[in-house]
């Protein structure tokens, strides 16, 4: 058997900023190559599979984030993993329609008023996806509050929609 080792040591050429997008690449591949077992039924279609397929997106697009906000700013301090706060701050700094991407982790509240959004966000804080993704409850004694679904199929869609549009704005970005 051929053993080829790979060690970290290929990423020290590359920017910090570059490092964190290469992250995020690697685990939107990783996202998809599950997804994809799933629909050809080399993985089972299982909410352990698909929580882990949704949380390995949610950490490619946090990655890819910080990665874009640190090619504008090499110092800036985000000592945070709220994809929601980045994506906005990150629309902010990259204001242009050219670098504009669909983030499929938003939470909606539909017929609300912005006065009723903040006061239900003040009283029921969700968890981040990293987290709620990452763990099958929320303690050792307490469940997720809400309902939790996904279809791989559908979900392939977004995958492949995140891939593309990272690769252009990795290209636009750096």
């Amino acid at each position: 058997m051929n053993y080829e080792m790979v060690v970290d040591s290929e990423l020290l050429n590359l920017s910090i900023p570059e490092r964190y997008l290469e992250y995020s690449e690697a685990y939107l591949n990783s996202a998809s190559t599950l997804n994809s077992a799933m629909l050809s039924g080399q993985q089972e279609n299982s909410w352990p599979n698909a929580a882990v397929v949704l949380m390995l997106s949610a950490h490619a697009v946090e990655l890819f984030l910080k990665g874009a906000m640190y090619f504008k700013d090499a110092n800036a301090h985000i000592a945070h993993h709220n994809i929601e706060t980045l994506y906005k701050t990150y629309l902010n700094e990259y204001k242009d329609q050219s670098y504009f991407f669909e983030m499929p982790f938003i939470s909606e509240y539909p017929s609300m008023s912005e006065a009723e959004i903040q006061a239900l966000q003040k009283e029921v804080k969700p968890p981040l996806p990293s987290i709620l993704y990452r763990y099958p409850t929320e303690s050792s004694t307490k469940e997720w509050g809400g309902a939790q679904g996904f279809e791989a199929s559908s979900f392939s869609l977004i995958l492949s929609k995140l891939q593309n549009d990272f690769k252009r704005l990795r290209n636009e970005i750096t």
